[in-house]
């Protein structure tokens, strides 16, 4: 006989797996994740999906008869699409199922699968993605149950734990020790050096904080303008530099291989009582130490904010095993749901057909007579039925689908009666 159930999966890739180089060549857009999706729901190979998809993680949660066999081909989708080998792709990507699937989303969602423990973007990438999985038409209930539950799991840890207090990461840090000292960067001057992953990363992150003019400068113009220009601001060479910092009260360097591109001599002819703000992320230092012993410079190198996220890693560390403890409480609670809803479903489909043999039986033996005989027909055939379902109901609420007598029990039951095994997706 069939599984009386089908279980949660998921199979992905994110850094824990492949290293950024390899994620790359593994990633997919978020549309054709979905598109593949639903082509396979279509085909019945999965019968709930549900991706996820963010800078850092490309994953699948799905339900299916023969999570194996859907792994397989979604693997092998994988590695059509993008020109790679099996090999590769294999030893990439994970596939955890059951209460293993349930824990992982629930400490994505939490944070604890992140680089940094806490961070709290991936709660708004989990809702987005539940939302367009709703869009889409492929998520089922346990889909839906399982990404609902690791929002309120992601949510509690949060809350309970405080994790995510402090921030951990060098740009975030970085940029909050400015706003420490003056106060607000929004209607500020902004100029970041460098358009690489941290310098666009930093562009972001100060455009988000409401300054008022942002420029990039870069040894790719290019680069410097794409990333400046997705936020409304201006790309520029690196020769030109000097033309910018006398206007920036915010200067950001995340620029790596040059040593002291920017010296006391640009400030020479600026005022002293106009403070600005200089951020160094570079190693080795862009800008000169000497900067220190100007008035008005206020500068933040990287070894002042690696210690400030040192601290802030040490104490989120410090609350993962209470982190952890709540995700395996949620990971418990999630299974004891799955279960009753498998031995609900048995017990519906089995209360259904004996009532309707009754119905049946009842109707065949009062065809012809009054219809105060068949109404008592009737009720005596309810009055059996509930009184031989009895037996059966009360077993089967009590019926735990995880242990080999709890399986053994709802087969027997499907078998005895003569009741299907419930469809996938069923509620």
């Amino acid at each position: 006989m069939p599984e009386l159930f089908t279980e949660p999966f998921v199979l992905g890739t994110s850094h824990v797996v492949a290293e950024s180089g390899v994620r790359e060549r593994l990633h997919l857009p978020h549309d054709t994740v979905e598109s593949a999706a639903a082509e396979l729901v279509e085909r019945g190979i999965l019968t709930e999906a549900l991706p996820l998809s963010t800078c850092g993680r490309l994953e699948l949660y799905a339900t299916g008869r023969s999570p194996e066999r859907a792994a397989d081909t979604v693997r092998r989708l994988l590695s059509r699409r993008k020109g790679l080998s099996g090999h590769l792709v294999a030893a990439h990507t994970f596939h955890y199922r059951a209460d293993a699937a349930v824990r992982h989303a629930f400490r994505v969602a939490a944070g604890l699968d992140s680089v940094v423990h806490g961070e709290a973007q991936i709660l708004g990438q989990v809702r987005h993605a539940l939302q367009r999985a709703r869009e889409a038409s492929v998520t089922g209930p346990v889909t839906e149950r399982l990404f609902q539950r690791a929002l309120a799991t992601g949510k509690r840890v949060r809350s309970e734990t405080d994790i995510g207090r402090g921030t951990a990461s060098l740009v975030g840090a970085a940029l909050a020790m400015v706003r420490a000292h003056a106060g607000s960067i929004e209607g500020a001057s902004a100029l970041v050096i460098g358009a690489g992953e941290t310098g666009a990363l930093v562009a972001r992150l100060l455009s988000k904080g409401g300054v008022s003019s942002l420029v990039v400068a870069n040894r790719t113009v290019v680069r410097a303008r794409t990333v400046a220009g997705a936020l409304g601001g201006r790309g520029v060479d690196l020769e030109r530099l000097p033309d910018f910092v006398a206007d920036a009260d915010i200067i950001v360097g995340a620029l790596a291989g040059v040593e002291g591109i920017l010296r006391p001599e640009h400030f020479a002819s600026m005022s002293a009582d106009r403070v600005r703000y200089l951020v160094d992320l570079s190693h080795p230092r862009a800008f000169d130490p000497a900067l220190t012993e100007l008035d008005g410079i206020h500068l933040v190198d990287l070894d002042r904010v690696a210690r400030e996220v040192d601290q802030a890693r040490s104490k989120r560390l410090k609350k993962v095993p209470e982190a952890e403890a709540i995700v395996e409480a949620e990971v418990a609670s999630f299974g004891a749901w799955l279960r009753s809803r498998h031995a609900v479903l048995v017990l519906r489909d089995l209360r259904e057909r004996v009532l309707g043999r009754a119905r049946e039986e009842a109707e065949r033996l009062a065809r012809g007579q009054s219809p105060e005989a068949r109404a008592e027909a009737h009720r005596l055939a309810r009055a059996v039925a509930r009184s031989l379902l009895h037996g059966p109901t009360v077993a089967l609420r009590q019926a735990d689908s995880s242990t080999e007598e709890g399986r053994r029990l709802l087969d027997a039951a499907a078998a005895l009666f003569d009741v299907p095994p419930p469809r996938d997706g069923a509620t």
